[in-house]
């Protein structure tokens, strides 16, 4: 059975003149997949590393690769999500492409064959952000209406339907809104007044609202008026509140959500000891943040050493991650974690089964290691 994994903090610029230009924040340059990373390069190239039995690197290829692999046909790009087993990127010309596993029809080609290079997902424009989940995907266009394709036996897709869709369906009743994240099966937005309202999923309370009850259709999460970003993980979602503040729901089986327990919640509970954190971040069952002065800080699922801390041991309260100074940005993956630096630099750190901490060897690192030759 395939792990499944991660997902998504997603934020767009949609104010008064808003362009699909490459944005000056490495925020969205930088994602982790269940087994496998992707970065785009100041140009707006992108490579990808690790897992590619699906071809989720984009290289034409199904072979795994160790270090950094230029994804050909792709220029322009301002970022790229990385799915379990599949990877999306986002264009200047606000279209998405897509490539990698397609069992679902998450790469948005109508079929459900894998795609080994890069696809232009017919009918989209004037994209702004995307987001990937583990068989499913979503952009939100500049208007601030979501649209998501891919698997939806639990209402992901958020159309009112549990049928999958190999094309973009609009999401049902869905306010405009500024990002977007997407989980194992379910999906969230962050509205413009700072709600955060949920679909799908919900046997560990990741929708939020309370109940573990399944839901086809955007539903707000009980008490959050404040939020700025939203990251996902498999089974819980995170916020960062004005402030700085960080709140987590859903599944915390690993310590995932922060506050110092293994407790699941429906609704959304605070990350205990945390500073004030100027970003967020979400793999399988772990969480991360970054700090204004360039710290991170992670918790949950250690097995690894995804959590970076020189250990495999479970945190339910924030750990820093060793040796790391002058983080930009974040992305949490299946096993594993990659932090880009002020600096351009990547380190990645947690399994390595596949290669996607991207040093040149399938060793696991419980502490941070330089991705050899990316600058992001």
């Amino acid at each position: 059975m395939r792990a499944a994994a991660v997902v998504g903090v997603v934020i767009a610029n949609l104010g008064c003149g808003a362009t699909a230009t490459a944005p000056a924040s490495p925020a969205g340059r930088l994602s982790a997949g269940a087994g496998h990373t992707c970065a785009v390069d100041g140009a707006g190239d992108v490579s990808c590393w690790g897992s590619n039995a699906d071809g989720q690197l984009g290289d034409g290829t199904e072979v795994d690769q160790t270090v950094p692999e230029h994804v050909p046909g792709l220029a322009g790009i301002r970022e790229i999500s990385a799915g379990s087993y599949h990877t999306c990127a986002l264009g200047d010309d606000g279209a998405v492409r897509c490539w990698g596993w397609n069992v679902g029809g998450q790469v948005g080609d109508g079929t459900i064959t894998n795609r080994l290079g890069a696809f232009e997902v017919p009918g989209l424009s004037s994209v702004a952000a995307i987001a990937t989940g583990s068989y499913h995907s979503c952009a939100l266009g500049r208007d601030g209406n979501a649209r998501c394709w891919g698997q939806n036996d639990a209402g992901q897709l958020g159309n009112g339907s549990s049928l999958n869709s190999g094309s973009p369906v609009g999401v049902f009743s869905l306010p405009p809104s500024a990002g977007l994240a997407a989980g194992g099966r379910h999906s969230c937005a962050l509205i413009l007044d700072g709600t955060v309202q949920c679909w799908g999923g919900n046997d560990n309370g990741e929708l939020g609202d309370g109940t573990t009850t399944a839901h086809p259709f955007p539903a707000p999460v009980e008490g959050l008026t404040d939020a700025v970003a939203i990251a996902s993980g498999f089974n819980h979602v995170c916020a960062l509140r004005a402030g700085g503040a960080v709140a987590c729901w859903g599944s915390s089986s690993n310590g995932q959500l922060g506050d110092g327990t293994t407790d699941d919640s429906p609704v959304p509970v605070a990350v205990a000891g945390l500073p004030p954190a100027a970003t967020i971040a979400a793999g399988y069952n772990h969480t991360c943040a970054v700090l204004p002065d360039g710290e991170a800080l992670c918790w949950g699922w250690n097995a690894s050493g995804q959590l970076g801390d020189g250990t495999t041991t479970d945190r339910s309260m924030p750990v820093a991650a060793s040796g790391l100074v002058g983080v930009a940005t974040l992305s949490g993956g299946g096993f594993h974690t990659c932090a880009g630096g002020v600096d351009g630099g990547v380190s990645c750190w947690g399994s390595n089964d596949s290669g996607q901490l991207g040093d040149g060897t399938t060793t696991d690192h419980l502490a941070p290691a330089p991705v050899a030759g990316m600058i992001f």
